[in-house]
């Protein structure tokens, strides 16, 4: 199976882990706290994550987040004039990982200018997109009780951030979504 996820996929896909966890039930028994807490530096995944460099720490920041969903919308303005620049923006997560992908954005002066013009380098876009995505999907799978502890593979901190930054996240996707060309 490929797994395309193109710019103007991107923001109604996070929109959409943002709504499910904000409309998860709440548990009330004396286990939840710990379910939803990110799991503690002794606890962490001892595995590299799986689409990132082991040798690459990525930290997840609000100005980062601003920057990727730039992009996004630069790069969906871009796929609107030239459609053919859609299959280069795609990140093809099911055969290449973040430095692949990042080499491919870099690789296109057009995505490249519109990346800077965001003020994000293929790098940031291609590691923000993904920590983002795990990070949410892995809080909003948490608040729910779908999963008990962060999976392996997903950063403690991206699912911390996404934690403690739901409501900006949500406001931020929300405004990026609604102003998104249909």
């Amino acid at each position: 199976m490929r797994l395309n996820l193109s710019p103007r996929g991107l923001l109604p896909l996070s929109l959409l882990v943002l709504i499910a966890a904000c409309n998860a039930p709440s548990h009330s028994d004396a286990g939840a706290p710990a379910a939803t807490a990110p799991a503690p530096a002794a606890a962490a995944p001892t595995t590299a994550p799986v689409a990132a460099s082991p040798a690459v720490h990525f930290t997840l920041t609000m100005g980062k987040v601003d920057a990727y969903i730039a992009a996004i919308r630069n790069l969906g303005a871009l796929a609107e004039k030239n459609p053919a620049l859609e299959d280069i923006t795609a990140m093809n997560a099911s055969e290449e990982n973040e430095e692949q992908y990042a080499a491919r954005l870099r690789a296109n002066p057009q995505v490249a200018a519109a990346l800077a013009k965001a003020g994000s380098t293929p790098e940031d876009f291609a590691r923000t997109g993904q920590a983002l995505a795990g990070g949410m999907m892995a809080a909003g799978a948490l608040e729910s009780g779908a999963l008990k502890k962060i999976p392996d593979g997903i950063d403690p901190q991206y699912v911390a951030f996404a934690q403690q930054n739901k409501a900006a996240l949500a406001q931020r996707l929300k405004a990026a979504a609604a102003s998104a060309p249909q």
